[in-house]
């Protein structure tokens, strides 16, 4: 399991033994992670975030990280930006710049890797 976790580099978290048994399966595959609060579902996933951003095919590819609600997006965005070295943006109804025409959206996916959004904030746009 190690081999996919060692391009990762160093970090401050180590991960426990069945969160890198989540994070191979989700590598080759999709995953459905229901794990209790505090169980580290968002470290299995900056790890996967990480990894994917290695990858060759990832080049210039935006990661969306969708969530439900605004506390979740800040605490999300807040965790992936301080153990990762991509640039990370979260926006929220409140947050986002208006979406309605490509100059917003430029504006918000400017300069980013991963975006954390809540689910609301995209089905607004749709609705416009």
């Amino acid at each position: 399991m190690a081999t996919q976790l060692s391009v990762l580099g160093d970090d401050d978290l180590i991960p426990r033994r069945y969160q890198e048994e989540i994070f191979e399966k989700a590598v080759h595959g999709n995953v459905i992670a229901a794990l209790d609060t505090g169980s580290g579902k968002t470290f299995i996933s900056t790890l996967l975030i990480k990894w994917v951003s290695t990858q060759e095919h990832a080049h210039k590819k935006l990661v969306v990280f969708l969530v439900p609600k605004v506390a979740l997006a800040q605490q999300q965005g807040a965790f992936i930006a301080r153990h990762s070295p991509l640039r990370v943006k979260q926006a929220t109804g409140a947050t986002a710049p208006d979406l309605s025409d490509r100059i917003g959206w430029e504006e918000l996916l400017s300069d980013v890797d991963v975006i954390v959004l809540t689910g609301k904030l995209i089905s607004s746009c749709g609705s416009q």
